[in-house]
């Protein structure tokens, strides 16, 4: 039985941390370079090709990302998915409440992120990198599950605020 909860926490946590998504979204076209394909980092893990970003806009995307961070170590689903954008093509908002909520029952996680780049922005629209650190606490005692990764993440601006729209593990 502890083996299947084991599963469940890998699967939920890939779900919610890595955030895969959960609708099916078509194969985007770009005229510029593919994104679907990863980013290329240089040998510190820092993307290759980044971009400055306005101060403003800085500042209103490393809010929303903390809003995230801070709401999934807290436990707190409304909060979390109120970072999320309710017309994301890729984030269904219910599924991901759901899934989140039932892996709360178990579980208490620390999520740190770091290392934030932007490597796109159009009108309002952003796409930022940043590495991830994440430790799930079993409620019940046992071993602590610890994860790293690099993840891509789309927000969008909404309302004067930005949301999750997509959000990937990046491919290297």
């Amino acid at each position: 039985m502890k083996k299947n909860k084991l599963i469940f926490l890998c699967i939920a946590l890939t779900l919610i941390l890595a955030a895969c998504g959960s609708k099916d979204e078509p194969k985007q076209e770009t005229k510029d370079k593919d994104d679907s394909q990863g980013v290329l980092l240089d040998d510190k893990g820092n993307p290759k090709e980044t971009i400055e970003v306005d101060k403003d806009t800085e500042k209103a995307v490393k809010d929303a990302i903390e809003k995230n961070r801070k709401s999934l170590n807290e436990g707190n689903v409304d909060k979390y998915i109120d970072t999320i954008d309710h017309d994301s093509k890729q984030l269904d908002v219910k599924e991901e409440k759901s899934v989140l909520q039932d892996t709360l029952k178990d579980y208490k996680f620390d999520k740190k992120i770091s290392n934030i780049k932007f490597l796109e922005k159009e009108k309002d629209k952003v796409v930022v990198f940043y590495n991830v650190d994440t430790t799930a606490h079993p409620k019940s005692g046992g071993d602590d599950e610890k994860k790293s990764f690099n993840e891509v993440v789309t927000l969008v601006k909404k309302d004067n605020t930005y949301k999750y729209s997509k959000m990937a593990q990046a491919a290297i």
